[in-house]
Order: C-alpha cells, then sequence, then structure tokens
C-alpha cells in the first residue's frame, strides 16, 4: 500500500506521485519520488531520449502557466514547483551516468559520488600543450563511451554492483574531463 499525503487544500489523502488530488482537484506540491515516477517512464536504463520528451512535452501542457493564472498564487506557484521538478527529472533521465545513478539509488546499490577525476585527471594535467591536452581529453571521451556500452550491458544482465563499478568509473572520467573545459 503506498503512503499517501494530506492534500494543502483540502486535506484529503493524495499520493506524492499525484499533480492534483483527486478529492478537490487542486494542484499538489511536488512530492518526493524519483525522476523515473515524476516523469512517468519505465525505470529502466534504455530510455530513448524521444520517451522522455513526449513525456516532457506532455508534462509541459498540463503545467502550463496559463491553466493556473486564474486559480490563485498558490496554484500558480505549485504549478512552478512541478514544472521545476518535472525539469529536473527530464535533466536526470536524458544523462546516461545520471539515469544510472538514479536506477542504482533505486535498488540501494549506488556507489559513492566521484571526489575526482582519478588517473584520467592527471593524464589531462600532465599534458604538456594544448594540442596534447585535446587529445587527452578526446581518448577520454572515447574511453568513457566504451564504459557507457558496458554499463548498458552490466544493467541488461541484472548485475547492480558492476553496473556501480562502471558508474563510478563513468563519472571520474565525466569530472575530468569537465575539469579541464576552462583549461583545453
Amino acid at each position: 500500500m503506498e503512503t499517501t499525503i494530506p492534500c494543502w487544500h483540502c486535506a484529503g489523502d493524495v499520493s506524492p506521485r499525484a499533480l492534483f488530488c483527486h478529492g478537490c482537484g487542486s494542484i499538489q506540491p511536488p512530492g518526493e519520488v524519483d525522476p523515473f515516477t515524476r516523469l512517468g517512464v519505465a525505470a529502466t536504463f534504455e530510455l530513448d531520449a524521444a520517451t522522455i520528451e513526449r513525456q516532457s512535452a506532455g508534462f509541459a501542457r498540463i503545467l502550463a502557466p496559463a491553466r493556473f493564472q486564474e486559480k490563485g498564487a498558490r496554484a500558480m506557484e505549485l504549478a512552478a514547483a512541478q514544472r521545476a521538478a518535472r525539469e529536473k527529472a527530464a535533466i536526470t533521465l536524458r544523462d546516461p551516468a545520471s539515469r544510472a545513478r538514479a536506477l542504482l539509488e533505486l535498488s540501494d546499490a549506488a556507489p559513492p559520488g566521484a571526489v575526482n577525476g582519478g588517473s584520467w585527471e592527471l593524464t589531462v594535467a600532465a599534458a604538456p600543450d594544448s594540442a596534447t591536452r585535446a587529445r587527452a581529453v578526446k581518448q577520454i571521451k572515447d574511453e568513457m563511451a566504451g564504459e557507457l556500452r558496458l554499463l548498458l550491458d552490466a544493467f541488461r544482465l541484472g548485475d547492480h554492483a558492476l553496473a556501480a563499478t562502471r558508474l563510478g568509473r563513468v563519472e571520474a572520467m565525466a569530472m575530468a574531463v569537465e575539469d579541464r573545459k576552462s583549461v583545453v
């Protein structure tokens, strides 16, 4: 049985996933749910961009500011909060590494976040000139693409420990490349 929260307007029971109260029809504040639930998509690593965009567009129409103009300041505020929460969920799901982290968090298997770019960061930092740095960054990005394919395989196998290891590597590589964008 799903837990419920009280509607801010009528105090009726509302699912944390609900946009509107089933009793009074008032828009609700965004509940504490994962990004998959928030956008109404399957919790899987293999989400295509079209699905994410279709769901985002549908919620954008439902939550359009014009629909809430006559419903008062509180409804406008809650609609804006719902739009922001759904956009944050879409951003998370568009990025494969963020999507993998969200999946692993659902199964309590997420690794700790990367604190640095590891040996990849050192490779970029040790490059003597901008051309060498650019080659190093390209090589890291190519290796990251390979790790993402292996991450997909880990999810297909249902091996969350392996997926967590792969995700840790991807996040460290991304950090190494990101830290050097301003240098390159």
